[in-house]
């Protein structure tokens, strides 16, 4: 009896598994509603090209990227006070449709927006095409300690990441596990220790 409700069980942890698979493919398609989940950063490359420091962000959101609002980037001395802070806005609120997709310069003078740009896909076929924004700032150099990015979605959650900026140089470059990858792991993790315990009660254990 206790092995059929084993058996039983593992059947459930399956159709769950392909719920939550068929639930992540449903939250691709732009413009779908779902359930909220927040922002995540799937890179964060910070480079020096041709006089210029150049921050590359991408951004994932499981809603799809339309989903997000705003990515701020800030550059903090070692106190920890602003020296700079420079945003994507793709939408001026949360009630501005169509987007706007802009840069602002909130404090400092260092943006150049003629360079700054964005990255999307615009005949998504793929998970990623359809939740990746790529971000790149693209500033005049300045000394600085740390670098502060949040990405904010519609629904007012957000990401955020903190990462070494001392004096122009790069710091380790900062690269996330997506989402989806995460959700993968920790439902490879349960089979795993639900089939062992399977395991230990045909073996009279």
């Amino acid at each position: 009896m206790k092995s059929r409700r084993f058996l039983a069980f593992i059947l459930l942890l399956s159709l769950l598994f392909l719920s939550l698979a068929g639930n992540q493919g449903e939250a691709q398609v732009p413009g779908v509603t779902v359930i909220n989940v927040p922002p995540e950063f799937s890179s964060l490359d910070i480079r020096t090209e041709n006089s210029h420091q150049v921050i590359d962000i991408v951004v994932s959101d499981y809603n799809s990227w339309e989903d997000i609002r705003q990515v701020d980037l800030q550059i903090l001395n070692e106190e920890g006070s602003q020296l700079a802070h420079v945003a994507f806005m793709q939408y001026t609120d949360n009630e501005s449709i169509p987007s706007a997709q802009r840069f602002e310069e909130l404090l400092g003078e260092v943006l150049d927006r003629d360079l700054s740009v964005i990255a999307y896909s615009t005949t998504p076929a793929s998970i990623k095409d359809r939740t990746e924004i790529r971000i790149t700032f693209v500033i005049n150099p300045i000394s600085g300690r740390w670098l502060n990015v949040t990405a904010t979605d519609l629904a007012g959650t957000s990401a955020y990441a903190q990462v070494e900026f001392r004096d122009g140089r790069i710091g380790d470059s900062v690269a996330l596990l997506p989402p989806v990858v995460v959700i993968m792991i920790a439902l490879a993790a349960s089979v795993i220790l639900v089939s062992m315990r399977v395991r230990r009660e045909f073996n009279g254990r």
